[in-house]
């Protein structure tokens, strides 16, 4: 099978379909009719095929995780309690969506299974297989019992500041000239630049002194899953974390200055965000509950609030940062049970607090390339997640996305042959470039077509002057998860280039001209095959990717792209979905980092370790690059070769994005830690690194005194 081993990617959504069809029934009538009824065989015959189908995405407990929710307890009582037990089945016969769907009898077992989980007692009668017969049944309503998703009471808020005197006294507003030049000793959006090139211009640490970093002060976090980005301003730090709490500190002392915590409308569980923004004399903040909030940046009270309109469709969800651009904050949303129609991107302007425009990453059936979905509604076409802040070129005005790839590939894998259509999927698995004031479309490139591997292209953006050709051109650059980076032109969309960083085995030709992808055949299933995994034994990379949201950095003026990495293939031969094994070639060295130069597209050095990496990468002027892993450690490492130079071991994986900033003439570092990501928990599972289930803690470094 070519250098690597094999498998397909969709299990995180192989359930999440099980879910997505589980919401649509909630709104049915069950009056008048009669209660679901299954025999124990099919629910023991259901657990079987649901923990080698399902629990994977949805856990064995059917408690859910990021995109596969809960399959049991108040979730399921509110998303299904009382709904008619048809609309549930067409959904789960769509499932997994990556692979061959479960039969009608596999369908009607799993369903019995579930039920049995929540409540539902066994009785004389078999759960029937026809849908008609289905649709006269309802699932009965449950108690409330498991108070996870309930909505909290604010505990962390403090009402205002808590100290009489403070930086808080001395905060500037953040203006757009601000936001597109900012100040070095700042750090005022998600990767310090809408460039997202992760580089910051500090010098006070670097590789002569960097032994000497020590801890400047912690805070203890809410514990929970989080992938936040602080940002800097004037001295105040700003920092959001699960349980939708923002809190300003001092970024010189750790002291708490005030703290705000959402109140979520509804039965929304917390997520984890990468983060928060800063405009004039407001943090900008995306909540749970899919509610744009402005906080007063000097006493954290709430200022306004804009309840975005999700066309009463629950399940999209906030999981970028809100990127601030003209005085609009413009962002994407993910959908956790791929809701039908998909995902959009849409600005808000900062003044007005109304919506300015908005984007479907899903091509509508009557719009431009609306034709690229091989002929199916607009309900069935799924995906397009936005998962990742943009970028922005103030030359073309241009905003940047990358919207993941569709959930249900089932439906895209059989081409239907109607005349006019593709099968392409677009937008998903794309670049595209909107218009900053009207969310026009300028251009798109779609990286891979038709992707029913899960091969997410939605990761940052990178803008940066390269050479091609012998003549400068602005780029756009950004790498999928099978680590193949490729670079746009930024104004027209041009394909550029690919690097392909030997990490897969699912590509077999890259066109130099065009950037069109050739697969293996071996890698997809074909109409009627099987298999117990996802697709093929010994498909590389593995499902999470060779990379995922573990940023890459970039040094402009050595022209180095750096890449965190983790080398892994799966092995379907277990009878279980998602079992990880390491790539062979490499004694179980999970991780590695590679140094791109992006002139000469080469890779300049390689350095492998047991642990994967778990942050984003952090550039600086003076050759330092910090990075955390799995294990707990933080580190500075050489950018010349990758040699070690300092580390320090956190009370749990910083699973987050570094940063730098300096005040009052002092620089410093910092990272937070949380108590889990997807990618890290998987990661920890596979490689039997145990962290804590619950710490969470900000860490900030300086030189000794």
């Amino acid at each position: 099978m070519l250098g690597k081993v094999f498998l397909k990617n969709s299990a995180t959504m192989s359930i999440v379909k099980l879910t997505i069809f589980l919401a649509l029934f909630n709104s049915s009538d069950s009056l008048g009719q009669e209660n679901v009824s299954y025999s124990e065989e099919q629910s023991t015959t259901g657990q079987q095929i649901y923990e080698q189908r399902c629990a994977s995405c949805h856990g064995f407990n059917l408690e859910g995780f990021e995109l596969a929710p809960s399959l049991s307890g108040n979730f399921f009582a509110r998303r299904w309690g009382a709904g008619p037990a048809d609309n549930l089945a067409r959904n789960v016969q769509r499932m997994p969506p990556n692979e061959a769907g479960l039969s009608e009898g596999q369908v009607a077992s799993v369903l019995a299974y579930i039920l049995s989980r929540n409540g539902v007692e066994p009785g004389a009668n078999l759960l029937p297989t026809n849908l008609e017969q289905l649709a006269s049944l309802t699932i009965p309503a449950q108690p409330l019992v498991d108070q996870r998703f309930t909505p909290r009471s604010p505990s962390f808020s403090t009402n205002g500041p808590v100290l009489p005197v403070s930086r808080l006294d001395d905060l500037t507003p953040v203006t757009n000239d601000l936001l597109l030049d900012p100040p070095a000793d700042d750090w005022l959006v998600w990767r310090r630049t809408h460039s997202n090139l992760g580089h910051s211009p500090l010098t006070e640490i670097n590789k002569g002194n960097v032994d000497d970093l020590r801890l400047s002060w912690t805070w203890s976090l809410p514990p929970g899953a989080n992938m936040m980005t602080p940002i800097v301003h004037d001295g105040v730090m700003f920092a959001l974390s699960s349980g939708d709490v923002v809190q300003a500190i001092d970024a010189t002392t750790g002291d708490l200055l005030w703290a705000y915590q959402h109140e979520l409308e509804g039965e929304n569980p917390s997520e984890s965000k990468k983060g928060v923004a800063i405009w004039e004399d407001k943090i900008i903040v995306g909540t749970s509950d899919v509610k744009l909030i402005a906080l007063e940046a000097k006493t954290g009270r709430l200022a306004w609030e804009h309840k975005i309109d999700t066309n009463d469709e629950p399940d999209h969800r906030f999981k970028s940062a809100p990127m601030i651009v003209n005085d609009k904050a413009i962002f994407g949303l993910v959908g956790q049970m791929a809701v039908a129609g998909g995902n959009f991107i849409v600005a808000i302007d900062l003044n007005s607090g109304e919506e300015a425009w908005r984007f479907y990453t899903i091509a509508r059936p009557d719009e431009l390339y609306g034709n690229s979905w091989n002929g199916l509604s607009l309900e069935e076409r799924t995906g397009g997640s936005v998962w990742t802040p943009g970028s922005y070129d103030p030359d073309t005005n241009l905003v940047y996305f990358g919207p993941a790839p569709t959930y249900d590939t089932v439906t895209m894998r059989e081409f239907r042959n109607v005349p006019g259509t593709t099968s392409d999927a677009l937008y998903t698995n794309s670049t595209i470039a909107l218009n900053a004031d009207t969310g026009e479309l300028a251009w798109h490139f779609q990286h891979v077509k038709n992707d029913l591997l899960d091969l997410d292209w939605a990761f940052e953006r990178q803008i940066m002057e390269l050479p091609v050709n012998g003549e400068m051109r602005k780029a756009v650059v950004t790498g999928g998860k099978a680590a193949i980076f490729e670079a746009m032109d930024a104004v027209t969309g041009e394909y550029l280039f690919s690097i392909d960083l030997d990490m897969q085995n699912v590509f077999s030709e890259i066109d130099p001209r065009t950037g069109d992808k050739t697969m293996f055949p071996e890698a997809v299933l074909q109409p009627g095959e099987e298999t117990p995994g996802l697709a093929k034994n010994g498909v590389c990379p593995d499902a999470l990717g060779a990379r995922n949201m573990q940023s890459t950095s970039y040094n402009p003026d050595t022209k180095i792209l750096y890449v965190p990495m983790q080398d892994t293939c799966i092995n379907n031969l277990t009878n279980r979905r998602w079992q990880k094994y390491p790539n062979p070639e490499q004694d179980g060295l999970w991780g590695l980092v590679k140094a791109v130069n992006l002139e000469t597209r080469e890779v300049e050095w390689t350095t492998r370790q047991f642990a994967p990496p778990a942050s984003g990468h952090l550039t600086t002027d003076t050759g330092l690059l910090f990075r955390g892993t799995i294990d707990r450690l933080f580190q500075a490492v050489d950018q010349e070769d990758g040699e070690v130079l300092w580390q320090q071991r956190l009370d749990n994986a910083p699973t987050s994005y570094p940063i730098t900033y300096r005040v009052d003439g002092k620089q410093y570092v910092a990272v937070a830690t949380n108590s889990g990501s997807y990618f890290a928990n998987g990661m920890e599972r596979t490689t039997g690194i145990t962290n804590s289930p619950t710490g969470a803690s900000l860490w900030v470094f300086k030189l000794q005194d």
